[in-house]
C-alpha cells in the first residue's frame, strides 16, 4: 500500500501487521499504528487465534484536515512532542470518541465539515499525548504524490501524459525525467493509484467488485482481478471474504467519503 495521507489504524479483533521502512510493527487490540504520508508499506490483517475474522478501523487525515488543525492549533505545536512514533498504546479517550463517532454515523448522515472537525479533535488528543508526529509532519510532497492526487479525481478516465503536462505545466520530457528520478513512471504510477484505491474500496465498502473495477479504470472485472492478484496475492473477492462479513468489517473513516 502507498499511504497518500496520514493514517491511524487499530485492530479490534486480531492482529494488524505493517512492514514499512524495513521495520515490522505488530498492533494488538489496545494498540494503534500511526502511518505518515508518503510511505509504502505491506499491511496484513491476522485473525485472532482460533477465529476466522479480523476487525479493525482506520482513520484517514487528508490535507484539508491537517491544514485546519494547523490553523487552529499552530501555537501549541511547539509545546507538543512531535517525535515520529509508529506504534503506541491506545487510550480510553481515543476509543471513546471513535466509538461515539461510529454510533452517530450509523444513525445520521455524515457531513464533510463535521467529519473534519471530529478528525481535528482526534489529532488534538494524539498531539497532547505525544503521538501525532507521524500524522502532522509528513515527508515533502513529491511529483508522484501530486500526480496521484490528479489521478484520484477521476480514476476511470483514460489518462495520458498530455493530460498531465497540461495540468502540471511541464514538458513531457521533463515529466518523464522527474518521474524516473523518483523510481517510477507514468503507467506504473497510474496502476499503483488504481490498485491502491481498489483495495481500499474492497475492504471498506460493500460495493460490487465489478463496479469497483469500473470506477478504478478497468474495463472488466476479470482484468481488475488479474492485476489485483498480482499485486496483493489474492483476488478482490478473496480479500473481501477475509473480512468475515457480516460479523465484522474494517471501518475506514475518511473525509473524502463523507456524504454532503
Amino acid at each position: 500500500m502507498d499511504i497518500s495521507a496520514p493514517m491511524l489504524m487499530f485492530p479490534i479483533i486480531g492482529l494488524k501487521r505493517v512492514v514499512a521502512d524495513r521495520q515490522t510493527y505488530d498492533a494488538h487490540p489496545g494498540q494503534v499504528l500511526l502511518l505518515p504520508k508518503g510511505v509504502r508499506c505491506d499491511a496484513e490483517n491476522i485473525p485472532e487465534r482460533g477465529q476466522s475474522r479480523f476487525l479493525g478501523a482506520s482513520l484517514v487525515f487528508d490535507r484539508q484536515t491537517t491544514d485546519l488543525f494547523g490553523k487552529i492549533y499552530s501555537d501549541g505545536l511547539k509545546d507538543w512532542d512531535l517525535t515520529p512514533k509508529w506504534k503506541a498504546a491506545g487510550s480510553e479517550e481515543l476509543y471513546s470518541i471513535v466509538a461515539d463517532w461510529i454510533t452517530h454515523d450509523q444513525t445520521y448522515p455524515a457531513d464533510l465539515t463535521q467529519t473534519r472537525h471530529r478528525l481535528v479533535e482526534i489529532l488534538l488528543i494524539l498531539a497532547r499525548q505525544g503521538l501525532a508526529g507521524n500524522l502532522l509532519i509528513s515527508r515533502g510532497e513529491t511529483l508522484s504524490e501530486r500526480i496521484t492526487q490528479h489521478f484520484k479525481t477521476d480514476l476511470s478516465r483514460d489518462w495520458s501524459m498530455k493530460d498531465l503536462t497540461r495540468v502540471l505545466a511541464m514538458s513531457e520530457r521533463t515529466l518523464r525525467r522527474r518521474l524516473q528520478s523518483e523510481n517510477t513512471g507514468f503507467r506504473d504510477l497510474l496502476e499503483d493509484t488504481r490498485l491502491n484505491q481498489g483495495v481500499e474500496r474492497v475492504i471498506s465498502s460493500d460495493m460490487p467488485i465489478g463496479q469497483i473495477a469500473f470506477d478504478c479504470g478497468y474495463q472488466s472485472q476479470s482484468r481488475f482481478a488479474e492485476r489485483f492478484r498480482l499485486r496483493f496475492s489474492m483476488s478482490p473477492t478473496e480479500l473481501r471474504a477475509t473480512q468475515g462479513r457480516p460479523m465484522g468489517e474494517l471501518v475506514t473513516l475518511n473525509p473524502a467519503r463523507a456524504r454532503n
